[in-house]
């Protein structure tokens, strides 16, 4: 039996996405504990607690309330995002009926949806090389799995939606007719833009100015406005419909949307108009430099095809080389509203670079040939050699680069991460002290230069256990923490012989036999104790 073409290349887009989510997983399959920086704790935290409860929920348990009470500027003490993303997480850990593996596969799912949303659109705008090239290049781009490492979970998925949202606008715009207009595209472009608002109000504010320039860009490529009442009206009602299911977080986004820069600079520099990455100084102790490299994130072999992408696209002008053009100026607006005063999370918006120039290189190095006068078979020949060149580079190059920042031993870190023992301590806690109660912590190091990293062990401590979670030597009511029933005392031996510290051994063993005595020992495994008040 002769399989059809299409099967072959959705194939082909199978194996490669699979393996995108084996390399992106590596942290996990190395070891299976939690993994990420504190964004990543708090969306882990949403999605368990809403697992463990059977249900969602408004209202922060403390010791989620602890870090983010704050953050939902409309109703503070409750969840600051709309909560389908973190519910599907929850679903999740119920059906897979794992905490970790659940969770976190889920997460690279959706985290890496986007080389599925790209490769869709590509592919139907310009055929299944440029869509399959820009795929590979997807799943070696830092710009996305780094924020994804990081914790930015919502933020990954909702920029898949992008291109969606996008290309259902682009449909509906260029089938409009007033004698036979469809309005299917517009209702599912508005369907997704509400999803959008409800992931990710930063994406969602990606995804309407993308729609504004898009508009603008068309209705003079084909000098006409589209506009027809009934259908803008059902699309504001699906829109409004999403809106509204969750006010106290959706209408975060207007305090999110006034409020001032957050520390970033907005002062104007004629300068930045001309650059299209932001400046690493700005972002020193935050976002590593490589970051804002394009060298470093999407390789300086792709600049030439890139260029010549545009170019072609530029020379051409047809309606889907305008759908292309459109979605890069959006995005250079989107990186330059510092100049309008709305810097806050600027450098979370490079990210989103990766998602256009992945298939403007790919649809400059498919296009090359055309650029050459042969006869038509050594055009097609000289086209699948130079995609040829651009798979070796990718893998060459861009995934050896890749492999570097993301492997099996990213986010192992002695300090900042879990141990096997703690995981287990933490899973104890989570089914035996009592909800109201707290835990505090000695053993695990609380001085600089540690405590940078090791705040983040005890973050991961309190997200798995479920339980509020503070270093002891760092509390000021150290002596009524003690006499407390609210305070479970935890002493953790396992970072003490790994650091050969002594001292800090025989000051625990010395808390334990004078400082302890009322309390009564309820876990003791593995070079950890806790004692109950």
């Amino acid at each position: 039996m002769k399989l059809s073409r299409n099967y072959i290349q959705t194939f082909i887009f199978i194996l490669l996405y699979l393996f995108a989510v084996y390399f992106w997983t590596q942290p996990l399959q190395a070891r299976k504990l939690p993994y990420g920086e504190y964004d990543a704790m708090s969306h882990f935290e949403v999605g368990d607690y809403m697992a463990y409860n059977d249900k969602s929920f408004m209202k922060l348990p403390p010791y989620i309330d602890l870090r983010y009470g704050t953050d939902n500027k409309f109703k503070q003490h409750t969840l600051w995002y709309p909560p389908p993303f973190h519910a599907s997480l929850g679903i999740m850990e119920v059906i897979g009926g794992d905490r970790l593996i659940s969770i976190f596969l889920l997460n690279t799912i959706m985290a890496t949806f986007i080389i599925i949303s790209v490769y869709f659109v590509v592919n139907s705008l310009f055929g299944f090389l440029p869509a399959i090239l820009s795929a590979l290049l997807l799943v070696f781009s830092p710009r996305d799995f780094m924020p994804f490492l990081w914790g930015q979970w919502p933020e990954r998925f909702a920029y898949a939606f992008i291109p969606i949202i996008l290309y259902c606008f682009y449909k509906y715009f260029v089938g409009y007719s007033k004698e036979n207009s469809k309005p299917l595209y517009l209702h599912l472009a508005s369907l997704f833009l509400g999803i959008n608002m409800l992931i990710h109000p930063l994406v969602f504010f990606h995804s309407v100015i993308g729609l504004a320039v898009l508009y603008i860009s068309l209705a003079i490529k084909q000098k006409k406005i589209v506009f027809n009442w009934k259908h803008v009206i059902v699309s504001a009602v699906i829109f409004l419909a999403l809106f509204l299911l969750f006010p106290y977080q959706t209408f975060n986004i207007f305090p999110q949307f006034t409020r001032g820069n957050g520390g970033e600079n907005s002062n104007f520099n004629l300068a930045r108009l001309f650059q299209w990455s932001l400046n690493p100084q700005d972002y020193i102790g935050s976002v590593p430099a490589v970051y804002f490299s394009f060298r470093e994130m999407h390789g300086l072999w792709t600049l030439p095809f890139l260029l010549l992408g545009i170019l072609f696209l530029a020379l051409r002008r047809e309606e889907r080389d305008i759908f292309m053009l459109a979605w890069l100026v959006s995005l250079y607006l989107v990186l330059h509203r510092d100049i309008a005063g709305k810097a806050s999370f600027l450098h979370r918006s490079l990210s989103a670079s990766a998602h256009i120039f992945a298939p403007l290189a790919a649809i400059g190095a498919v296009y090359l040939a055309s650029f050459v006068k042969l006869p038509s078979n050594f055009n097609k020949y000289l086209k699948y050699g130079i995609a040829a060149v651009f798979v070796v580079l990718a893998f060459s190059m861009n995934m050896a680069y890749a492999s570097k920042i993301l492997n099996k031993d990213t986010y192992n870190d002695f300090f900042a991460t879990l141990n096997n023992e703690e995981y287990q301590a933490a899973q104890w806690a989570l089914g035996n002290v009592p909800i109201s109660a707290n835990i505090t912590v000695l053993g695990i190091p609380h001085q600089e230069p540690y405590q940078s990293a090791t705040s983040k062990k005890i973050r991961w401590f309190a997200a798995v256990s479920q339980h509020v979670t503070r270093f002891y030597h760092l509390r000021e009511d150290k002596e009524q923490l003690l006499k407390s029933k609210e305070w479970y005392i935890m002493l953790d031996y396992t970072m003490l012989g790994p650091l050969n510290d002594r001292q800090t051994f025989d000051e625990m063993q010395q808390f334990e036999k004078t400082k302890l005595v009322s309390h009564a020992l309820v876990y003791d495994n593995k070079g950890i104790r806790v004692y109950k008040p």
